[in-house]
């Protein structure tokens, strides 16, 4: 069983992970709508001061999905003449789930009252809440949560990526980790220069 959740490209039917990945897809983009949150790129998810319809936060995360899908799809065509368009979709849409547990702490009533408290505190120059013990201590573990599903989020791009592809050698990763960094920074850029509703 471990295995398979660590991998699970390797052992799950393709239609079955096509079908997880885009029903979490939209589950999750109308959380962050339900959330008042946004997807401005590939690695935020941010509160959002804007009255941004469903559509528009399925617009946000699909964008980014599909440049990370074209940009890891002709790295792998590089790597490996065979590997599959709906494979590298997979990889995408089912690594991003690690991504999306980050949401988990918005319905943890202590931890948004606490973020609250610290916003409120830093936005009116109240700068003695980064004093309150038990605030910070709340922001560090969430910190430290969001860090780790995003650990595992890469970790699942890159064994995924890995079994489709069958990479092995070092220029072979280094071109995987150059992909990666071009899908956060082109998301990212685009982000600021192009609108983000629809």
């Amino acid at each position: 069983m471990m295995k398979k959740l660590l991998n699970p490209l390797a052992y799950y039917n393709t239609k079955t992970l096509l079908f997880i990945g885009i029903i979490t897809h939209l589950l999750f983009c109308y959380i962050a709508y339900a959330t008042h949150s946004f997807f401005p790129d590939f690695l935020s998810i941010k509160k959002s001061t804007i009255d941004f319809k469903f559509i528009d936060i399925i617009y946000q995360n699909t964008r980014s999905i599909a440049i990370a899908i074209l940009v890891l799809f002709a790295v792998g065509k590089f790597i490996n003449s065979r590997t599959r368009i709906i494979d590298i979709v997979n990889i995408v849409l089912i690594s991003r789930i690690a991504y999306y547990m980050v949401f988990v702490t918005d319905f943890i009533p202590i931890i948004n009252k606490k973020i609250e408290h610290l916003t409120e505190g830093v936005a009116s120059n109240n700068l003695s809440v980064l004093q309150d013990a038990s605030t910070m201590t709340v922001i560090v573990i969430v910190a430290f949560i969001a860090i780790a599903f995003i650990a595992l989020m890469f970790y699942y791009l890159y064994i995924s990526f890995k079994t489709v592809t069958n990479l092995k050698t070092l220029p072979q990763v280094f071109a995987f980790i150059a992909a990666i960094l071009f899908i956060i920074i082109s998301t990212s850029i685009l982000s600021l220069i192009i609108p983000q509703t629809i």
